[in-house]
This record gives C-alpha cells, sequence and structure tokens, in this order.
C-alpha cells in the first residue's frame, strides 16, 4: 500500500527539523530555516524552521525568479551576509533582529537544486565565516539529501507493508477512547507543500491602533549615530515574499486580566536594577496569556507624563499584532512619586522578546529621553536581566499549567455529581469564581489563590459520599443534620490522595469554623483558620443566600451584604467581609 502523502509530508518534516537542529549545535546559528522546491515547480516552500519569534517566521514561500534565488544561483555554493543592510532580498528574513546575518546554502541531490538553507545570527553575536562554517553545514545538508532520498520526496512514493490491524480495546461505558481524544486534541496535519494561501500584506487599523512605524525622533538601539531611515526594521507591514499571514490569536475573545503579585514584584526589582546600571527613563512588560489581555507594567524613576504612558501603549501595539492598543492597560511604578512627571518624547527605546513560543511571546522595552543609541555594554546588561526575568515568567507560567490540570480534575469530580446532588456543581463554580476574586483583592500570593480556587470549587465534595435521598429531605433530624455537618472532613479524607501542591485539603476541612470559635469540625478561631477557609465559607454563605438555596427566598445583594455584616467579628473575619462589600462594589451588583 502505498504511503500517503500527507503522512509522508508529516514524517518528512520531522526527520528534516531533527536534522535542521543541528545548525544551532554544530555552526551556532540561532535560527534556521530549510526551504525545499516545489516538485514540477520552481518555487520554494519552507519545510522546518526554528528560533524566528511568532509573529515574524520565515516567509512560507519564495517564488521563482526572486533575487535571493538568482543570488544564490549565481554562487552555486555556501555564501556570507554579515551586513545586509546592502541586500534587500533578505529584509523579509530579518524580522526579530537589530544586526541580521546570514549564511545560505544551496541544497544539491543529484546535481538538481532541491532546497535552500538559511542560517541567521551566531549564538552570541559574531559573523559567520565560510571557512570555518561551510564545512558543518555541508554535512548536515548531507543528511538532510538522505532524508529526501529515504522519503524519495523526488522520484514518487514508496511502497510499505501495510500496518497490522489493530484489535478493539475494552473501554468502559461512558468513558471516551483514545480515538476520541485524538480527534478532539490533534488537529488534523496541513500538507508539507500546501500552496501558500492568497491573502493581503497589511490589514487595516483598528480604531486608535498606529499602524505607522516610529517618528523620525525615535530611534531603536544598535544604529550608529543616530542613523535614520526605517525601511527593514520588525515593524513593516509586509513582511513576507508570497503572502504569508501571521498567525492569528489564539483566543480572539479574550477578558482583560491582571498580573500575579509575584511577577510584578519581581518585575519591579529587574527594572530597578536596569535603570540602576544604564540610564534609563522607564521599562516596561507585557505578558502574553491566550486567555487574557494583562496590563502592561511600567518602572520608572521619575513619574511619566500621560503622553509618555501613551506612547509606551502605541510602542507596545508594533510588536503585539494581536491586541488593539485600546485594549491595552498600564500599571506604573515610580521610585519618587512626590516631583513633578517627565515631559516630552522618548527618542530612544530598545524591544527585546521573552519566552517566543506558539502561544506568544512576553515583550520587554527600554525607553530613554535622550537621542542616544545604547551601547554595546549597556545592551549585553539589559540581555543579561531579561533572561533572568524570562526564566522566573517561563516557571509561572508552569505553575499555572499544574494549576489548570488540578482545575481540570475538579471539574471532572465536580461532573459526576450532578446526578446524585444535582445543585453541586453550579454551586461550587460560583463559589469558586467569586472566592478567587476575592483572593485576588486581598493581595493574596499567587500559591494562595490557586488553592482558594480549587478548594472553593471542591469544598462541598464531601456531600457525595453521604446519602442523596438524606440530602433531598426537606428538614433533617439531629443525627442527619450531625451526618451532614461530617462533611468537611469526608472531603479532607476523600481528596488527600490527590496530593495538591496547595493547602487545598485543609481549606476545605475548615471552611465552616467561625471567627469566634463557635464553628466546625474543630472550632478554630480567628487566624487559626486558614485564610481560604475565611474566604470560602463567606462565599458559600452569600452564595446561598442569593441564590435561595437551603429552603430559603433569595436575598438581594444589598441585604444579603448587610447579614454578612452583622456576622462580621462573630462568624466571619470583619477583614475579610470589608473586602468582600468592596468587591461587589467593584462589580457593579444591583438589588
Amino acid at each position: 500500500m502505498p504511503v500517503s502523502p500527507l503522512i509522508l509530508g508529516e514524517a518528512l518534516a520531522n526527520r528534516c527539523s531533527q536534522v535542521l537542529y543541528r545548525c544551532m549545535e554544530e555552526v551556532g546559528s540561532t535560527k534556521g530555516a530549510l526551504y525545499l522546491r516545489v516538485p514540477g515547480q520552481g518555487a520554494f516552500e519552507v519545510v522546518s524552521f526554528y528560533g524566528w519569534p511568532r509573529g515574524t517566521r520565515p516567509p512560507v514561500s519564495i517564488p521563482e525568479g526572486h533575487p535571493l534565488l538568482v543570488r544564490t544561483q549565481r554562487a552555486r555554493r555556501t555564501y556570507v551576509v554579515n551586513d545586509a543592510s546592502e541586500s534587500p532580498e533578505l529584509s523579509a528574513f530579518g524580522q526579530g533582529g537589530e544586526w541580521p546575518r546570514y549564511l545560505i546554502t544551496p541544497v544539491y541531490l543529484q546535481g538538481d537544486w532541491v532546497g535552500l538553507l538559511i542560517q541567521r545570527d551566531r549564538i552570541k553575536g559574531g559573523t559567520f565565516e565560510v571557512e570555518r562554517d561551510e564545512p558543518p553545514t555541508l554535512a548536515i545538508c548531507g543528511d538532510l539529501v538522505a532524508a529526501l532520498k529515504e522519503f524519495h520526496f523526488f522520484g514518487g512514493a514508496r511502497a510499505v507493508s501495510p500496518a497490522p490491524p489493530i484489535g478493539p480495546g475494552v473501554v468502559p461505558e461512558g468513558l471516551p477512547t483514545a480515538a476520541d481524544l485524538l480527534e478532539e486534541l490533534a488537529p488534523a496535519p496541513e500538507p508539507l507543500l500546501a500552496p501558500a494561501r492568497p491573502t493581503e500584506h497589511s490589514r487595516a487599523p483598528g480604531p486608535g491602533v498606529h499602524s505607522a512605524g516610529p517618528s523620525t525622533r525615535e530611534r531603536l538601539y544598535g544604529f550608529p549615530g543616530g542613523r535614520e531611515g526605517y525601511g527593514s526594521l520588525p515593524w513593516e507591514p509586509d513582511r513576507s515574499l508570497s503572502g504569508w499571514v501571521a498567525p492569528a490569536p489564539a483566543n480572539p475573545d479574550r477578558q482583560k486580566g491582571m498580573v500575579r503579585p509575584e511577577q510584578r514584584t519581581f518585575f519591579w526589582e529587574i527594572a530597578g536594577l536596569i535603570s540602576q546600571i544604564l540610564p534609563a527613563t522607564a521599562v516596561a512588560l507585557w505578558i502574553e496569556d491566550p486567555e487574557e489581555i494583562r496590563p502592561i507594567l511600567a518602572f520608572s524613576t521619575l513619574p511619566l507624563s500621560p503622553d509618555l504612558q501613551q506612547q509606551i501603549l502605541a510602542h507596545a501595539t508594533f510588536h503585539l499584532p494581536t491586541v488593539r492598543e485600546p485594549d491595552l492597560r498600564l500599571i506604573t511604578r515610580t521610585e519618587m512619586p512626590e516631583v513633578p512627571p517627565l515631559t516630552g518624547a522618548f527618542a530612544t527605546y530598545m524591544p527585546l522578546l521573552l519566552n517566543e513560543t506558539p502561544q506568544g511571546h512576553d515583550l520587554v522595552m527600554v525607553f530613554r529621553l535622550e537621542d542616544q543609541s545604547f551601547s554595546l555594554a549597556e545592551i549585553e546588561a539589559i540581555r543579561q536581566l531579561s533572561r533572568v526575568l524570562a526564566l522566573h515568567l517561563q516557571e509561572a507560567r508552569l505553575h499555572e499549567r499544574y494549576h489548570q490540570a488540578f482545575l481540570s480534575v475538579s471539574h471532572r469530580i465536580l461532573q459526576s455529581s450532578e446526578i446524585r446532588v444535582p445543585n453541586l456543581r453550579p454551586h461550587s463554580l460560583a463559589t469558586a469564581r467569586l472566592a478567587r476574586d476575592l483572593a485576588l483583592l486581598l493581595d493574596l500570593p499567587t500559591e494562595e489563590v490557586e488553592a482558594v480556587s480549587i478548594a472553593a470549587m471542591l469544598h462541598d465534595v464531601g456531600l457525595l459520599l453521604l446519602d442523596p435521598q438524606m440530602l433531598a429531605k426537606p428538614k433533617l433530624s439531629d443525627e442527619e443534620m450531625k451526618k451532614v455537618r461530617s462533611h468537611p472532613e469526608l472531603a479532607a479524607v476523600f481528596l488527600k490522595d490527590l496530593r495538591f501542591p496547595f493547602d487545598v485539603v485543609r481549606m476545605i476541612r475548615h471552611h465552616h469554623e467561625h471567627w469566634d470559635g463557635r464553628g466546625y469540625p474543630d472550632g478554630l478561631r480567628e487566624t487559626a483558620i486558614p485564610m481560604g477557609s475565611r474566604i470560602i465559607g463567606l462565599i458559600e454563605a452569600y452564595e446561598v443566600m442569593t441564590s435561595g438555596k437551603g429552603y430559603r427566598r433569595p436575598q438581594g445583594f444589598r441585604q444579603a451584604l448587610a447579614e454578612l455584616r452583622n456576622e462580621a467579628g462573630s462568624q466571619f473575619d470583619p477583614a475579610v467581609v470589608e473586602a468582600f462589600g468592596e468587591l461587589m462594589a467593584r462589580k457593579g451588583e444591583r438589588a
């Protein structure tokens, strides 16, 4: 049975990617792109690449007759371009770097020109040299040619033995099969050399979005003597050779989010160090998130005028193609807030991309009012500190992924409860949403916010271990009420083997403790009660009162809040009650 062209393309692309990464190890190139000639055509299509940041990937196609192909055909061997200012045919490959340098090698198969290997920017800077870099590059090209021969990419498909049939497995009823999961989670692969999609090179800017480049008074770092001209800078709208389309946003309906307290604190410290090492007017940070549009953090020694703050937002828009400027917010921190604000316009700035992933990238921008380019020593200092910041943000993202995994497990547990306790899931989700918002307002550490979110979602999971017919009774006996009051302890036993990395189980066990010590199960009082338990206990009481659960008529927002305040100091922590009132005022709740 012949191999499917789709499978052949996917397998060949994976094999080429493995070989291509050797360019980083053996040549020292931080970016690489491999193009193959479309069989029967003169155009070259990209097969694999690495190192290009999101939104600045290499073009998907190099059309026949393009000056880059003409120049390479004349050279017929590896050549170097260490100064691309006189090579406009390379401008589409120069995004994301201030001084792009290239090592370009044609790939031959039995005398036919079948591929083009483009390498960029050596590790730790420096120029390419043909004498030093061509031998390892030719060895890499030899392995690429071997892969092409192995897959018969030029010369027809090969025949392989059909795979043995897979027998049906025993899958418990009601659970998804592996095929179901793959169909849901793994999108169908695209053909290796699919035709380029016709599209416009640029899109019309939305309201408030600056689509033009910087003014003549603004500078990027690295230009000697304040050099004029921006012919090939990264924000050019036309960055392709044959209609490359920038990736669509992961979620076009992203809501406005926030930056975690630890991330804010860490950035203020890094930005303060940058401002001490070099004369920087402001340092700004954007943290990418596929679900939220988070604010930009801006640090400055002196206060910034509204015009300067607006310039930071405008510059950020140049580098964030999936975000409109009106959707961006700015959080500023100033070391000397009592002095008059700075005015004027930024004359020089340095953008630096961090943590480039398919989901997006983080962005650091360093601004100064002086019309003075950044020196090499200043650039290296900014890069070193930014690498520390990038590592911190990367660890924070990993932490968030673990949190999302535990949230998914919690959702599954609640879904399984809908038959036994029908109201448990909506009550738990409503409690979890408000509990998280309140924890954030109280500026709790990130770990505690995450623990509150999960604990609020599972706070009543112990009810699943009780008789559902008993829970459905309109009135309970003293013995039955005693059993219901055991649900925090039952939940703690039920969840202990999940090994949460947060203090989830303890928060759940004590969410019915009272500030005055008259709660259960252990009669804890005041600060001996975990803060998360105090939050969940108050939010649950509010949710029950306003939803009409427990055979009570639903109360309005103001009435419920008044009742909570009456219980401040007895059942609830007074500080938590006050913060909850502020939260509800911000949300604009009405009776």
